[in-house]
């Protein structure tokens, strides 16, 4: 009877902890809960903005921005938060494949990468970036409230509208793929 028990313990533990990852058939690695998408009537995946802002704040992304764990970003934070998303291959250097990965995935509109590396060396330092970063202008546009500060709602619901590039009011699977590039672990 003990070991029975035991056995059903370790079992629904591991049922509920498993699928943390999952393998896609492009042999991807993507979150359990990026594959275990919601699906309309037409069979396509898709997220409301309730649904991405739910999922995102299940996990600890906002908090690892937020350096000094006040529960908001300020715009240095904001910024060095993307600098580090964005540097896909964690080597403290945004180069001119991540940083052209990350234009085209963050839809980065009339911005060069020539109009950033301005010593042309090929690697963006804090200087080149902060001052390429700040003629985007987002955090102005997401911080709603204009308390010079974004909580996490505003800055999910930032990310949310810059991925749903046709403006419907969802992410189809095309454009949340873009998550698992930056956000999955």
């Amino acid at each position: 009877m003990t070991i029975s028990g035991f056995a059903l313990f370790l079992m629904l533990g591991m049922v509920a902890c498993g699928g943390e990852t999952e393998v896609a058939d492009d042999g991807v690695v993507e979150d359990a809960w990026v594959a275990d998408d919601l699906e309309n009537d037409t069979g396509v995946s898709t997220w409301d903005s309730e649904a991405f802002n739910t999922r995102f704040a299940s996990t600890d992304y906002y908090e690892g921005w937020d350096a000094n764990d006040d529960n908001f970003l300020d715009e240095n934070e904001y910024r060095r938060g993307f600098y580090d998303t964005w540097d896909v291959n964690d080597d403290e250097a945004l180069d001119e494949n991540e940083w052209t990965m990350a234009a085209k995935d963050w839809r980065l509109e009339n911005q060069s990468w020539t109009d950033w590396d301005t010593s042309g060396d090929g690697v963006l330092d804090e200087n080149e970036y902060n001052a390429g970063f700040d003629t985007i202008v987002w955090y102005g546009e997401w911080d709603q409230d204009d308390d010079n500060q974004l909580s996490e709602r505003e800055y999910t619901d930032g990310v949310f509208r810059l991925w749903d590039a046709n403006n419907d009011e969802v992410l189809d699977d095309t454009e949340y793929r873009v998550y698992s590039v930056y956000y999955a672990s």
